[in-house]
């Protein structure tokens, strides 16, 4: 490693970095053959008028065994810093080290190497994996000047480097000879020797890619990627690709002039596994497939189109046995505060009447008919300040009652309550209801350490055998879904007063939605820049709904109608009645018959027993 700082003059500091390959076994004794020499001043020519363009911060040097054998790298390199001002230090290194995070944009690597096997190309591959889009210049010291080799060597150089995504790269060799790619429409060595210019270099394809085709699958994976089998009214182009991710996708090839090659397994359902090993294979360089990122893939990604939540849908619990509205439509405290009431406006009544006219039955009657503001007009009429003062401060709280509260109570308890719904792993294996999953999704949970009894209710499915469930909303299952999955198929019950599926809060995420990318792929930085645009311009919320739209008029999916039949009430409803009734002729009979037993004796100790409670809350009413 070869650390350079400019002189004391300059306000900015540089840095030169150098990886030098020592040997991966050793350094041999046998002789080696000397590369043929670069013109030192042509290549430090073309590097300063590269630098006075994009004024580089920092250095990077690949340099190859070959070059440790002769005085090339010594003659190179101190030509180098005489022309740069640098002084340098050096730190030897014989290991891979990954330069992603100690490079910036501002950087330029040079790579010197002997020819396309040349061990020093797979450390510069290795270590600039994750930033070979920032420029680079091959410099080709080939160890034979033939022509017919040499420019076969050439094409074989720039070849590797189509492969390996070094997108903005230029190439130096013997005679003063340039090279550069011109990647588009088709990759093509181009010799500009004669009329080069620091503006030939890295030239910017962004936006431009001369109909470079575009080679992925493309398979039927509802809500994100479908094929139009048939035009809506009013579209003339009768196949086209819908769906939020192939919309964006197909957005997005246009953008940069390309072709997308059209596939022909567009009805088969999207296998995502092999996609993603089709990528890390590097056999496709971008799908249109876009896929929540919890796999953690060994593919790169591109900027997140959406961020997802993986989540559990489950059955609605819809109704609520009617003899339970009036139970459920109060909680605990509430009743327990209602018995309070009727039991303190009992005593009170007690207290207020005359003596000779007290009845506790009567005054607990009393109470009840209040708190249900019904008045018996018996009572209205005993001439006493207290019991006159006591009614009117119930009428008075009956009226408020009646008229802050009672349609409000009247509307809640007529309407039907929601029972209790499925939100938890516990709710799941109480309830033991099945869960389909997707292969992949099931190692996951399994690394989330799920509980044994909840994945015992797991059943791994393919993508087909999923949608044959899912998308019919067969309530025999609950399901795995992401974010913008359900939110597409939840638009379907958007009309139902209750719904038939609804989303838990079992969920894992948040995760980025992404589409998959080889590693360092050119086609990165331009997707990035049109996933930022169109987030800016709106356009995604558009594509959602034409792709639900798209997908409602080829019969993929259906509007669920709400079908609220008018139900008449049977005795059921008055279930809660019935048992208040019955143990209320169940408690008078009990104590009917208690009466009887006891005959006088109870008469008289119930007697005795009033006579005791009234002489104390007399003596209370003194006080």
């Amino acid at each position: 490693m070869f650390n350079c700082a400019r002189n004391k003059f300059n306000m900015t500091f540089n840095t030169a970095m150098a990886l030098i390959l020592l040997s991966y076994s050793g350094r041999t004794q046998e002789t080696t053959t000397l590369p043929h020499k670069v013109n030192n001043s042509f290549a430090i020519e073309v590097v300063t008028s590269m630098h006075s363009m994009y004024q580089f911060q920092n250095f990077a040097f690949y340099i190859s065994q070959h070059w440790m054998d002769s005085n090339l790298a010594g003659d190179f390199l101190q030509r180098f810093w005489n022309d740069f001002s640098m002084v340098p230090s050096v730190i030897m290194l014989s290991n891979i080290k990954k330069m992603k995070g100690f490079l910036d944009t501002a950087s330029l690597c040079l790579v010197l190497t002997t020819n396309r096997k040349d061990p020093i190309m797979q450390v510069a591959a290795s270590s600039l994996e994750g930033v070979r889009r920032f420029k680079t210049l091959f410099l080709y010291f080939p160890l034979s000047k033939e022509t017919p080799s040499f420019h076969q060597e050439i094409d074989h150089i720039y070849e590797w480097i189509w492969q390996n995504q070094f997108i903005n790269s230029a190439l130096l060799t013997v005679d003063n000879n340039v090279f550069i790619q011109e990647p588009y429409p088709r990759p093509l060595v181009v010799n500009i020797t004669e009329n080069w210019s620091v503006e030939s270099f890295f030239v910017n394809y962004r936006v431009n890619f001369k109909g470079y085709i575009i080679d992925t699958p493309m398979q039927r994976d509802i809500p994100r990627v479908f094929y139009m089998t048939k035009a809506p009214p009013g579209v003339k182009d009768n196949k086209r690709i819908s769906g939020f991710s192939g919309k964006f996708f197909i957005a997005f090839v246009e953008h940069i002039n390309a072709t997308y090659l059209q596939a022909d397994r567009i009805d088969e359902p999207a296998k995502l596994d092999e996609i993603l090993d089709m990528v890390k294979e590097r056999k496709l360089e971008i799908s249109m497939h876009s896929y929540t990122d919890m796999l953690n893939p060994s593919t790169d990604n591109s900027y997140p189109i959406g961020i997802n939540d993986w989540c559990i849908m489950v059955p609605f619990r819809n109704r609520t046995p009617e003899h339970e509205y009036l139970h459920k439509s109060f909680q605990t405290y509430s009743w327990l505060l209602i018995c309070f009431s009727v039991v303190y406006i009992a005593l009170g009544i007690w207290l207020c009447s005359p003596v000779d006219q007290r009845d506790l039955g009567l005054s607990f009657l009393q109470a009840v008919c209040s708190t249900l503001l019904i008045m018996p007009l018996k009572l209205l009429y005993i001439p006493t300040a207290h019991m006159r003062f006591l009614f009117l401060l119930l009428f008075v709280l009956g009226f408020l009652e009646t008229n802050l509260y009672i349609s409000k109570m009247a509307s809640y308890l007529t309407a039907t309550p929601e029972g209790p719904q499925i939100n938890t792993i516990q709710d799941i294996i109480d309830e033991q209801l099945p869960i389909m999953v997707m292969t992949y999704e099931y190692a996951v949970l399994v690394l989330k350490n799920f509980p044994q009894e909840f994945l015992d209710l797991v059943v791994t499915v393919n993508q087909t055998r999923m949608n044959q469930h899912r998308a019919v909303f067969n309530t025999s299952y609950g399901y795995s879904t992401q974010s913008d999955r359900w939110n597409f198929a939840n638009l379907q019950q958007r009309y139902l007063k209750n719904p038939i599926f609804r989303l838990s809060k079992i969920c894992l995420g948040p995760y980025y939605m992404v589409y998959p990318l080889v590693r360092d792929s050119h086609l990165a930085q331009p997707l990035n820049d049109f996933v930022w645009d169109t987030f800016e311009t709106g356009h995604t919320m558009l594509w959602q709904m034409e792709a639900f739209a798209d997908a409602l008029y080829l019969g993929y999916v259906h509007m669920i109608p709400n079908q609220d039949h008018f139900e008449p009430l049977t005795l059921n409803f008055y279930r809660s009645l019935w048992m208040l009734w019955g143990c209320g002729l169940l408690l008078s009979c009990l104590a009917f018959s208690a009466e009887m037993q006891s005959g006088r004796n109870w008469r008289k100790w119930g007697n005795s027993c009033c006579k005791c409670f009234e002489s104390v809350c007399d003596k209370i009413m003194e006080m």
